[in-house]
């Protein structure tokens, strides 16, 4: 049987984005060191719903000059999912800051977004509300960490090397494996191409951005502060609402590209059954197997035999297929959200 048409209905996790700029913006004023470059590894994930489970992997690149007064932040992130829903997409993310202004990089528009920084609002201090515990070696250098629940850090000349938020069992770490101090950096440009400038005021823009691996960090901190608010029985409660809020970009993706799937079989099944002729069956299946290799990062398959029993055969694996995604999909548009939606693919 052709493993291609083992149609597993996955996930387009077409999210975006990195890190945010907590690096930079939760550091003190300055740092202690005049230039300097570091890189970080990126992890995470954890269970989202039953039977998904989310994973990250990537890496950064955080370059300053002047102090800290000029940052460029630069990373690469890999999501996926396993288990009810299945997907893997990589995200680029560039982002420039110096003392009045801050500049994303847009790749989805292909346009680099100017906003001006607010005036006369110091920078938050990473460490607060949390304790020291003790010191420990990443990277090489010795850096002072700080903890309180579900947060750990571990600053380097006010540098953070490592972060680690967890909450709900969704873990997140960025932790620094290279560290140049004191070198001649250029932030004066991104390795992209030459994006128009749009000017936007302070940080609203009316271009909707993607939702991604950047949420996974912002969220976790968000809820951590919420959580230490709140009394042990609303816990359950809280966690329901963080996951289908973490998993929200999914649900809204997902909701649009299962309907299409599902048609793009169809069509795929009708043409297969007109034609004997196996290139025109390659032809047939080649929508659904450039959608399966770029969004999925499963290698092009192709057809090697077209007679009338493979035909018959692979006629067959549409047939049940079809019948199952279409079978779902009453409780697909019922799904409100991403623990629905798993549910409805677990069926």
């Amino acid at each position: 049987m052709h493993q291609f048409f083992k149609i597993k209905f996955g996930v387009l996790l077409l999210c975006a984005g990195m890190l945010s700029l907590s690096a930079m913006e939760n550091t003190a004023k300055e740092f202690q060191l005049k230039s300097g470059s570091i890189v970080y590894s990126i992890h995470g994930g954890g269970i989202l719903a039953p039977d998904l489970n989310l994973t990250i992997v990537g890496e950064g690149r955080l370059r300053f000059k002047d102090w800290g007064k000029v940052v460029l932040l630069e990373e690469e992130i890999e999501e996926s999912t396993s288990g009810t829903l299945k997907n893997s997409e990589k995200f680029t993310k560039c982002i420039k800051r110096d003392e009045t202004k801050q500049y994303d990089v847009d790749y989805e528009h292909e346009m680099i977004l100017e906003r001006p920084l607010p005036k006369g609002k110091e920078l938050k201090n990473m460490t607060e509300g949390m304790l020291p515990h003790g010191e420990k070696i990443i990277a090489g250098k010795k850096c002072n960490v700080w903890a309180k629940e579900g947060v750990r850090i571990c600053l380097y000349k006010g540098i953070p090397l490592l972060v680690e938020k967890e909450l709900f069992g969704i873990h997140f770490e960025k932790e620094a494996f290279f560290v140049n101090e004191n070198s001649d950096v250029d932030t004066e440009e991104c390795s992209i191409p030459n994006f128009p400038v749009q000017k936007i005021a302070l940080f609203k823009t009316s271009i909707k951005q993607k939702e991604g691996p950047a949420e996974v960090s912002q969220i976790l901190g968000n809820m951590l502060k919420e959580s230490a608010l709140q009394k042990n029985g609303r816990m359950k409660k809280m966690k329901e609402i963080y996951l289908n809020l973490l998993g929200k970009h999914i649900f809204q993706r997902q909701k649009n590209l299962l309907p299409q799937m599902l048609k793009s079989m169809k069509q795929a099944r009708e043409c297969l059954d007109g034609t004997d002729s196996k290139l025109e069956a390659n032809g047939c299946i080649e929508e659904i197997n450039t959608f399966k290799a770029k969004m999925l990062k499963e290698e092009k398959k192709s057809i090697d035999i077209w007679n009338k029993a493979e035909k018959n055969r692979v006629l067959d694996e549409f047939d049940t297929n079809i019948d199952i995604l279409e079978s779902k999909m009453k409780c697909i548009r019922a799904a409100k959200n991403i623990t629905d939606l798993s549910k409805c693919m677990r069926k």
